[in-house]
């Protein structure tokens, strides 16, 4: 099998526009299982067809998720690349000479496969009523009221039988480099900035159930 080397969250960062979406730099050169013949076919799996697929030929979909829940067991470990963006817009006030005015900001976390990610973790600074915030599913964001900027840090935790394949990756109560700690300095300039990187995450195949998760209630 081949080895991944890690990778450190700083190396990967790149500054790119606020307009650029997980889907749009994922979207080419991939490739994704037919939910009903199993085979390898030119584009991104999506969630919303798979549903519709399941709920027109179940019988035939609940063979062919039991041949792929056994094809995925009899792999030790399987790699998947995410995609994460990190960042936040703004909307600056009208007097910007007023040192009072308050900036309405919004700092977000996207991730290309939400599907494997259990939680995030935003911690903001110390002086706001509540620093830390837990988002458990997709929008991964806050948004406040600041006149001035300080760095976001958040925490990606994956779901049970996923890790990350990163330098930076940490361990949590249940499991090991299931955490990516990221940090993000607010920008209050021409509506806010992101940075994209993209790492790769580990699967055990024998642990994970498709659609099974460590928090009850998602």
């Amino acid at each position: 099998m081949t080895e991944w080397a890690d990778v450190s969250v700083t190396s990967q960062m790149t500054i790119v526009p606020l307009a650029e979406r997980p889907e749009d730099f994922v979207a080419t050169n991939l490739q994704a299982k037919c939910p009903m013949c199993r085979t390898m076919t030119s584009a991104k799996r999506s969630l919303e067809v798979e549903e519709r697929v399941k709920s027109r030929y179940p019988d035939v979909y609940r063979k062919r998720d039991e041949e792929a829940i056994a094809e995925e067991e009899a792999k030790e470990i399987s790699i998947e690349t995410l995609t994460v963006y990190i960042g936040n817009t703004v909307v600056p006030p009208e007097n910007l000479e007023d040192e009072r005015a308050l900036f309405n900001w919004e700092f977000f976390v996207n991730i290309s496969d939400t599907s494997v990610v259990n939680e995030v973790e935003i911690l903001l600074h110390e002086t706001f009523k509540k620093p830390r915030l837990m988002r458990y599913k997709p929008p991964y964001s806050v948004r406040r009221l600041g006149w001035g900027t300080f760095i976001v840090r958040a925490n990606v935790v994956l779901k049970y039988g996923y890790s990350w394949i990163s330098s930076d990756a940490e361990d949590t109560k249940y499991a090991k480099r299931a955490s990516l700690p990221l940090e993000w300095e607010l920008c209050f300039d021409e509506g806010g900035s992101q940075a994209r990187c993209q790492l790769k995450i580990k699967k055990e195949g024998r642990l994970v159930r498709r659609g099974v998760s460590t928090r009850s209630g998602d």
